[in-house]
């Protein structure tokens, strides 16, 4: 009997182990499903647009650390996509001169009055809508997202929008993935999702005029030849 009853603990405990196994796999899968919704005006293409400011980051979330991880990795992307833009300390200094000291104040001007002001063609409007990490002693999970918004500012004509969110969720079994778990939600480092958000994206919009796609990767031999 007391064997019986150690076999169907074994079997049970196996069990349960394998339906957590697929629970992670389900949670993991459901995190990674979907890409970013957006729209783009038709003839993006062949409106002149070299030029654009990252205006400050909106934030509807609890966080006050969300904005300052944002922006600069905005900077960076929009740089990369082959577009001109301005420090964001230029921008802050502009927006200052009018008064406008928070990314909350942003809208107290018109895209045509903040695109004299800052001297660009296009204004990249963002706001954080998730930002938050849970923890429930075997689970934990973060989320990130945000709404990305491009208007031209000779016509505050919204040209791009794109909205999209990352989720990772991390589910412990043992006692080591219990102690990864544990780890995952103490660090929130929170920089690696907001630029998943972001590259995801930024697939969306179309390159500026002065992208400069990467160099091609590879092996080099003697001679510098590939």
């Amino acid at each position: 009997m007391t064997k019986a009853r150690g076999k169907d603990c074994g079997m049970g405990k196996r069990k349960i182990f394998r339906m957590i196994s697929f629970l992670t796999l389900t949670l993991l899968t459901v995190s990674c499903a979907g890409g970013p919704r957006h729209s783009l005006v038709p003839d993006y293409k062949a409106r002149p647009l070299r030029s654009i400011a990252i205006l400050p980051v909106l934030n509807e979330t609890v966080s006050l650390k969300a904005p300052e991880i944002f922006r600069p990795l905005l900077y960076k992307k929009v740089s990369l996509k082959g577009y001109e833009t301005p420090s964001t300390s230029t921008i802050d200094g502009r927006l200052l001169e009018k008064e406008i000291r928070e990314a909350g104040q942003i809208n107290t001007l018109t895209p045509q009055e903040l695109g004299k002001v800052l001297g660009v063609d296009a204004l990249l409007y963002t706001t954080v809508t998730e930002f938050s990490t849970t923890y429930l002693v075997a689970y934990a999970s973060m989320t990130v997202g945000a709404r990305f918004e491009l208007k031209e500012a000779k016509t505050g004509e919204r040209l791009w929008e794109s909205d999209h969110q990352v989720k990772e969720t991390k589910l412990g079994v043992d006692s080591k993935s219990m102690q990864e778990t544990l780890q995952f939600a103490a660090l929130q480092s929170y920089a690696p999702y907001c630029q998943k958000v972001i590259d995801a994206s930024f697939t969306t919009l179309p390159n500026g005029p002065m992208y400069a796609a990467p160099a091609p990767t590879g092996c080099l031999i003697p001679g510098g030849k590939k």
